[in-house]
């Protein structure tokens, strides 16, 4: 037998409860927002349910440039412009609506692939996955690409190129490079136009201090034209390592100017009647560089060789090497040129009572000198030539021509016959003499 007392207990628990919800609107309210709460939350745990979400000045990154290094191709073109600006059309589940970004999709190109060089269309990729929704759609979805050749050159070498001057005072020794040789990889339109890198330094700020100084040095690339070659493609390196300057080596001693000395530098003599003139080293001095302690004690230089004379009769100019003390690390001139300047040896002969000869006398009147005798002819000459000369062939006279009745001081006149072209100067002892010149 059944019994309906525990069911009409039921309905008016439920009456009961219907009829509290009735009078109490709170509760009502409170319902509603509970069943809105568990509706949403189902909503978001399922992922079959999306939105589209647009992404713009998108971004993508690159993959697979050192594969394609290895491959033996390299990017020309300047990809910057082409991988901006992109745009991203998305399906994104809606629980992660609101916290996704374009990077999640990671949107990028490839180039582990190229095997070609030219112009090359690649495309975007990007990366779909359930927790982030799919990629339908990218724009632009491919992008333009220039790629050359990638090559690798060993044993380029550095050239130093100097400019300014080392302080006065000091001397630097040429200097050495570490390295002296590097190795550039790149374009091959780049790379092969490469034939040395060079290395500038300004001598005027090389440490003045004596002693090994080292200083990393910058260089560049060149062609055979001397012009520089620039590319931010180019990857230059030494031993594996990549590079932008180089250690430069030198040392660096103190300076001073010395002068030469002609002592011992001409030996003999020249032939009878000749001399030695002169005796000039061009240049006359030099600049020499060594420790300091050897500097202090040296002030002069002499030459290496001797220079013979002996017979001379015309001048000599010989180029002869420097003597050079082995403390010594530098000179500026490894010789000189000595010029030797022989001539005739010049002297004076006297001779005394010379007679004095008037001419030139007027018709109609006579002369008569003062004096008929000059005290002395003094001449001065070559040495060979006076040693021959006589007497006789020296004629003193006075000229009368044109002269009137009176007297007069006039000058005495030498000359000497068969000097064959000889220099020579006449002093006369007097120079004047007293002429009377009367009517016959």
């Amino acid at each position: 037998m059944n019994n309906p007392r525990p069911a009409g207990n039921k309905r008016q628990i439920l009456r009961s409860i219907g009829h509290k919800l009735l009078l109490n609107w709170p509760y009502k309210l409170i319902a509603v927002l509970l069943s809105l709460f568990i509706w949403a939350g189902l909503i978001a745990q399922d992922p079959t349910i999306t939105r589209d979400k647009v992404f713009s000045d998108v971004t993508a990154t690159i993959s697979g440039t050192e594969t394609m290094k290895r491959n033996g191709f390299i990017v020309t073109s300047d990809l910057s412009a082409q991988l901006s600006g992109l745009s991203l059309r998305v399906s994104v589940p809606q629980m992660q609506y609101q916290n996704v970004t374009a990077s999640n999709y990671s949107p990028r190109i490839d180039l582990s692939r190229v095997s070609s060089a030219g112009t090359q269309e690649i495309r975007v990729l990007t990366t779909s996955t359930n927790a982030y929704g799919t990629v339908l759609d990218v724009s632009p979805s491919t992008i333009t690409i220039e790629v050359d050749e990638y090559i690798t050159r060993n044993r380029i070498p550095i050239v130093r190129e100097t400019v300014g001057s080392m302080p006065e005072g000091w001397y630097s020794t040429s200097s050495t490079l570490d390295p002296s040789i590097l190795t550039i990889s790149g374009p091959r339109s780049v790379v092969d136009r490469v034939v040395r890198a060079e290395a500038v330094q300004d001598l005027s700020a090389v440490p003045t201090a004596e002693g090994v100084q080292r200083s990393a040095l910058a260089f560049h690339l060149v062609d055979a034209n001397g012009e520089e070659v620039d590319s931010d493609l180019l990857e230059i390196t030494s031993n594996s390592v990549l590079i932008d300057s180089v250690i430069i080596e030198q040392t660096v001693y103190p300076s001073k100017i010395i002068t030469f000395s002609d002592t011992g530098v001409v030996v003999g003599k020249p032939a009878s009647g000749y001399e030695i003139k002169s005796v000039t080293i061009n240049p006359e001095k030099v600049r020499a560089a060594g420790r300091s302690e050897t500097l202090d004690n040296l002030d002069t230089l002499f030459t290496d060789v001797t220079i013979d004379v002996t017979d001379a009769k015309d001048s000599v100019t010989q180029v002869v090497r420097l003597r050079k003390p082995s403390e010594i690390t530098y000179l500026s001139q490894d010789t000189v040129t000595v010029a030797i300047e022989v001539g005739e040896i010049v002297t004076e002969r006297i001779f005394s009572d010379v007679r004095i000869n008037v001419v030139g006398t007027e018709s109609g009147h006579t002369a008569t000198l003062t004096d008929r005798y000059a005290d002395r002819v003094t001449i001065e000459g070559t040495q060979n030539w006076l040693s021959t000369l006589k007497a006789g062939q020296i004629a003193l006279s006075v000229d009368a021509t044109g002269l009137m009745v009176g007297d007069y001081e006039v000058p005495v006149i030498c000359v000497i016959s068969g000097d064959d072209g000889q220099e020579y100067t006449v002093r006369i002892t007097p120079a004047t003499v007293q002429l009377a010149v009367r009517s016959q």
